[in-house]
């Protein structure tokens, strides 16, 4: 998350509405607040950085607008699922996800750890260098430890079938978004697949700190029950998406981060075969690269776009295909 600007009063209308209870939370951990600085968080909620002689904290306010896509209402009562997630995360994970240092429900507010110590995501420094191999690697271990974990967590998210119906919900504004039949057919296919548990639901570069040697997860309001090949294949989509425009360094990249995660035997089919995998990574990079509802800021020349949408189009129009078709689909330069 990047602080946009910072001042010495509330820097946001909602956060105003909210202060003086935020702030009494913040400051039992900062000290006195010097600086806010509004972050470049995710699409629901508005983030900030508070900052004090004892540190800083990030806060997260949701409102009945989403932050970024203000067309969009949401019910504000729903930041608590996000703090039921961290909690349950964090009991298992807790070197993995920020700590809740307060949640206040009349205020639709959290208060966590910041867990950027340099103040930058994954995807502030995809923006400006390729990733390393010891990056994806790091990620892919990182995202079968929290998937090993989370499938000990027996408890419902949300009341009722209501984890089902997030489910339903996240395929139909991500995989089925671009209408093609074969990732409605993979939906079905995740539907079907055993062993939901909780997954992530948005494992993007935007939500993930690698600062140091280490991995952290946030923004955790998508998390439902799903097969834990979709957050491989989200996060596999989103790496490809980020090296676009250098294309030599994605199979090792691919490789490496998949091989990664498949060593601790969480995966049931050999990635380099698994049609599925390769069908939930082509949905996402549809989904980012048409940013139909939710934006997502360009990482290639418009070019680019239009190059691999026909691709990923003419992939899914042939049939069955695999990770190492879509990984040549994203690298060839003389395939027109």
């Amino acid at each position: 998350m990047t602080p946009l600007s910072t001042n010495n009063a509330a820097p946001d209308s909602l956060l105003a509405e909210r202060f003086e209870q935020v702030r009494v939370a913040c400051a039992a951990h900062t000290g006195p607040i010097s600086h806010i600085a509004p972050c470049i968080g995710g699409n629901v909620s508005h983030v900030f950085r508070v900052h004090g002689p004892q540190g800083s904290v990030i806060v997260k306010l949701r409102g009945d607008r989403f932050a970024q896509i203000p067309e969009l209402t949401t019910d504000p009562a729903l930041i608590a699922v996000e703090h039921r997630a961290l909690i349950l995360f964090h009991q298992q994970l807790p070197t993995r996800f920020p700590t809740v240092l307060a949640f206040l429900p009349q205020q639709h507010a959290l208060v966590m750890t910041d867990v950027f110590p340099d103040h930058r995501n994954w995807r502030d420094h995809l923006d400006r260098r390729p990733a390393t191999p010891s990056e994806t690697a790091r990620l892919g271990r990182a995202l079968a430890q929290v998937h090993h974990a989370a499938a000990q967590i027996s408890e419902p998210l949300r009341p009722a079938d209501g984890d089902d119906l997030f489910r339903a919900h996240t395929f139909d504004f991500c995989l089925r978004a671009s209408g093609h039949p074969a990732l409605d057919n993979a939906c079905h296919a995740l539907d079907q697949f055993p062993g939901h548990q909780l997954v992530l639901g948005d494992a993007s570069p935007k939500n993930m700190s690698l600062a140091g040697d280490t991995v952290v997860f946030v923004d955790l309001d998508n998390v439902h029950r799903n097969a834990p090949l979709y957050d491989l294949g989200y996060l596999l989509a989103h790496l490809l998406l980020h090296h676009l425009a250098r294309p030599r360094r994605v199979p090792a990249l691919a490789s490496v981060l998949l091989d990664a995660y498949s060593s601790t035997r969480l995966a049931t089919t050999p990635w380099r075969r698994d049609q599925l995998l390769a069908a939930v990574a082509a949905g996402v990079l549809l989904y980012r690269i048409d940013a139909h509802v939710v934006p997502y800021p360009a990482t290639a020349p418009p070019q680019d776009y239009h190059r691999l949408r026909a691709r990923l189009l003419a992939l899914l129009d042939s049939g069955p295909f695999t990770v190492p078709d879509l990984l040549h689909a994203v690298t060839d330069r003389n395939r027109r």
